[in-house]
């Protein structure tokens, strides 16, 4: 499996920073031929479905997690399957929390400094259409902004953040004062300027992208 997938020039977006598929969407391939038999599935699953999938695999029993055993949809047993995943977004500078939710063949995402989106990946699968606002999807939109309005405060979200934010630039600015030495490996070359960099480069352009 991967961690995200990245944007690479799609839309003309770069980085990881947003839920449309190729910066959210990765893969997820058990090999384990003498236990489960070759199959593709195709519900949405998610990585917070590891934890519980793995403690089940080593029979030690359930830990609190989001998520749920992946064990019955590698034994082809999809019934009962919720279908649903949900991301949410906080860094990188976003000005607002980005939410997701995916159940089936839809995907809504939610952030209040934009309009809502909601795409058909079955019909849609580079995600060209927004559907949300159409008379024809009203009832999907419906029920996946409803998961968004009950699992997520938007304006506590963000003044967590930016508390932490703060509390996090302190201790930035403590650190960085006096020497500092990279923390990178360190090739035959000054590698701690040749990469983007939250003190070399990607916070002034963020900075300069939303702050006015």
């Amino acid at each position: 499996t991967s961690d995200h997938g990245d944007m690479l020039g799609e839309r003309g977006m770069w980085f990881k920073m947003s839920f449309f598929e190729a910066a959210c969407r990765v893969p997820l391939i058990v090999h384990a031929p003498a236990r489960f038999g070759p199959r593709r599935v195709t519900g949405n699953v998610s990585l917070v479905d590891l934890l519980p999938t793995v403690l089940d695999l080593a029979g030690t029993g359930g830990a609190p997690s989001d998520g749920a055993s992946l064990v019955p949809l590698m034994r082809g047993d999809c019934a009962g399957w919720p279908d649903t995943v949900l991301g949410e977004y906080l860094a990188e500078g976003a000005v607002a929390p980005i939410f997701m939710v995916r159940r089936g063949q839809y995907k809504y995402i939610a952030c209040e400094t934009d309009p809502p989106q909601l795409y058909d990946l079955s019909a849609d699968a580079r995600e060209l259409t927004n559907l949300a606002g159409t008379p024809g999807h009203a009832e999907p939109e419906k029920a996946l902004a409803k998961i968004v309005a009950a699992r997520w405060d938007s304006a506590a979200l963000s003044e967590r953040v930016i508390a932490s934010q703060k509390r996090r630039r302190l201790v930035f600015e403590a650190l960085t004062t006096g020497a500092r030495t990279p923390w990178d490996y360190r090739p035959p070359r000054d590698a701690s300027r040749d990469y983007i960099r939250n003190n070399a480069g990607l916070y002034d352009t963020e900075r300069r992208a939303r702050i006015p």
